[in-house]
């Protein structure tokens, strides 16, 4: 049975994946998509690049459908029809397009260390070039910790998951094997992610592709919440303040991944947690690619979730991933309400702080998607 045909089969179109869904609301889409993909009809393209991929649709169908189970395929389908777009090539780190290579040639790029280790950590692309605080926070645990590490950043490692999600599988198909040699090579025990979209690419796609890996996947959340079990990391300073953790779409629904955040956080002295569960929990609106083809609905988006934070009376955002980090900072403008990476946060617990630069981050990201995307408009804030 293919997937048309499954889908057909067990939905009943009782709409309840369109009433969590922030970006469609037209059962109408599910016919169009069995159309498409069995070739008796065409599409929009608006109707494929809508999808935020955040999985709230299969969340909550009875049968785990939901429309993100035909968007992926559809994608796919339409870059064999017509090709690659500029919007789909600006994450394939070997395009000339590539919004990381144009960040690098405006920015100064932390370098980190480079030898063997027991503890690998990539930090992907956006750690990397993009949200430095998430990457600098994270090493200096592991400095703190006196962990045996080295960091594989760097463009020439992306792991080619976003390009993946996007309808563009080639770079995972050309740097998967590399990146696994490179890791074996420095002598890696655990390979340790930020990026949610890093994670699933060493965690699950690589082991289906280039088969068993030889080490530990794990995320960072994961990684802290050991240490912290391990009594390697112990978090001193008092940190008062009521938190809401912000569940990344790709990390929480995606992979499973959601308590250990937790658990990081109820370890911090003086720290409240106020949402216990990922129950309720939506997307901040940058996946998918949205961010950048529907940028001011994309920061619509994010900024519902400073309003869920407001109604449980939270003053910090904790969050763990590099789009989610982006897209709430960007819509957060003149919000009360303070975000922070989960590993920034741990390392000021640990009396450690780790250097902001919000506004440039944004200018230079805006600054990229407007000289590596044809008719980027910046978004209008919330």
């Amino acid at each position: 049975m293919n997937i048309v045909e499954e889908h057909r089969e067990k939905c009943t179109q009782c709409g309840q994946c369109l009433s969590v869904c922030p970006r469609y609301d037209d059962l109408g889409l599910l016919d169009l998509l069995y159309g498409y993909l069995e070739g008796t009809s065409g599409i929009e393209p608006a109707s494929l690049l809508r999808c935020l991929t955040c999985g709230l649709c299969a969340d909550t169908c009875p049968d785990g459908l939901g429309i993100k189970m035909l968007i992926s395929p559809a994608r796919q389908k339409w870059v064999s029809e017509h090709g690659l777009t500029d919007r789909q090539t600006m994450a394939d780190p070997d395009a000339e397009n590539n919004i990381f290579k144009k960040i690098a040639e405006m920015d100064e790029i932390p370098a980190y260390k480079d030898s063997q280790g027991s503890v690998v950590y990539f930090p992907g692309c956006a750690g990397t070039y993009i949200n430095k605080n998430m990457a600098r926070a994270t090493v200096a645990l592991l400095e703190k910790v006196g962990v045996d590490y080295t960091v594989l950043s760097g463009l020439e490692y992306c792991c080619g998951a976003v390009s993946a999600g996007a309808g563009n599988p080639a770079p995972i198909m050309r740097k998967g094997q590399l990146n696994l040699n490179e890791v074996r090579k420095r002598g890696a025990k655990i390979l340790l992610t930020t990026c949610p979209g890093c994670f699933k690419a060493f965690k699950e796609i690589y082991p289906r592709m280039f088969g068993e890996l030889g080490f530990e996947v794990l995320q960072v959340s994961q990684y802290l919440e050991r240490l912290i079990k391990e009594g390697k990391l112990s978090p001193e300073s008092a940190l008062k303040h009521r938190v809401f953790y912000h569940d990344p779409c790709h990390l929480t629904r995606g992979m499973g991944v959601y308590r250990e955040a937790r658990n990081v956080l109820e370890n911090i002295p003086g720290t409240e947690l106020a949402n216990k569960t990922p129950e309720n929990s939506a997307c901040c609106g940058f996946g998918g690619g949205v961010r950048v083809n529907y940028p001011s609905e994309s920061l619509s988006v994010a900024s519902d979730r400073y309003r869920a934070a407001e109604k449980l009376d939270c003053d910090v955002i904790i969050t763990n991933c590099g789009g989610c980090m982006q897209n709430l900072v960007e819509a957060g403008g003149d919000e009360q309400i303070k975000v922070f990476d989960l590993a920034e946060y741990l390392c000021l617990a640990c009396g450690v702080k780790i250097e902001r630069e919000d506004e440039k981050m944004l200018e230079l990201v805006n600054r990229a998607y407007r000289l590596c995307i044809s008719g980027y408009q910046e978004p209008d804030l919330p």
